[in-house]
Order: structure tokens, then sequence, then C-alpha cells
């Protein structure tokens, strides 16, 4: 596959990676970044496999699964480097928390970005597992961990 057939690919998924980046740092520059970032460093690991893979689009369900598994790969590079970068933000971030999300942006990092990718982009748990790095147990637990912070907070004198 060419480099500009990659990026035709993968260019709808633009909008998702930069909402996944932003619940890791909620800046629209980092963010934007941070998609940046993420992509590069996926083309950088993957480059022999992208460019010796030959890919048919016009074959829409072709086109479908190698977006779905280009998606997770470079979703894996965000939540690495997003990660990493969101702890040298820890202090700012309390100043760029989105008015009216200041419960879900008060959760550590990695919660916010496991429960993105369930609920947001409705990936099963052993697809969250496989992107970010950590083993079963500890995805459902985050999930469970996250959501109940989250419940918790936003109606305290409720129990579950």
């Amino acid at each position: 596959m060419k480099r500009k057939d990659f990026y035709q690919l993968v260019a709808p998924l633009s909008e998702k990676l930069y909402r996944h980046a932003y619940t890791l740092i909620p800046d629209d520059l980092q963010a934007e970044q941070l998609v940046v970032d993420g992509l590069n460093a996926y083309l950088l690991r993957e480059r022999k496999k992208i460019l010796l893979k030959e890919v048919n689009l016009e074959d829409k369900k072709e086109v479908t699964l190698q977006r779905r598994y280009h998606f997770k790969g470079i979703l894996r590079n965000i939540c690495d480097i997003g990660i990493r970068r969101s702890v040298h933000f820890l202090e700012q971030m309390k100043d760029m928390r989105p008015h009216g999300y200041h419960s879900f942006y008060s959760l550590e990092p990695k919660v916010r970005f496991t429960m993105s990718l369930r609920f947001d982009a409705k990936f099963t748990v052993e697809e969250i597992e496989d992107i970010i790095q950590l083993p079963r147990y500890e995805v459902i637990e985050k999930l469970h961990n996250g959501r109940f912070l989250l419940a918790t907070d936003l109606n305290p004198g409720s129990s579950l």
C-alpha cells in the first residue's frame, strides 16, 4: 500500500482519534499533537507491514477491517504517549478541564481512556486489553472503578 493510500484509509478516523486523545489531555493543541505523534509512531513501527500490504479500497469489508486494525494500532500509540505525557501536564490539567466534565477529568488518565474506549468506541474488553496493554482483570477493574467513582461523585447521597 502506498503511503497516500494509507492516509486515505485512516483519514475518516481523525475525529475519533482526536476525541480519545482529548480524554487523556484535555487541551485542543496537546490533543492534536498527541494524535500526530501517535500516528507517526505507528507509521514508524508498522511501516513495513503497511507498505507491503495491498488493500483493495473498493472492497468495503476489507477497508472496514483494515481501518479497525489501524485504528487500534494508532490508539495503542496514543495511549502509550498520552499516559506518559499527561503526567507532565498534571498541574495544568486542573485548569484545562472542560466545564461540566470535572468528575470525568478528575479520574486517572488510564481510567478515562479505558472508559472512553469502552463506552465511546464500543470496544470489547479483549480489544481494550490489547490496546492499553493491560491484563483483562485490570481493564475490568478500571472500568468498574471509573463508573463507581463517577456515580458517587455525581450522586453523593446514593448507594450502589
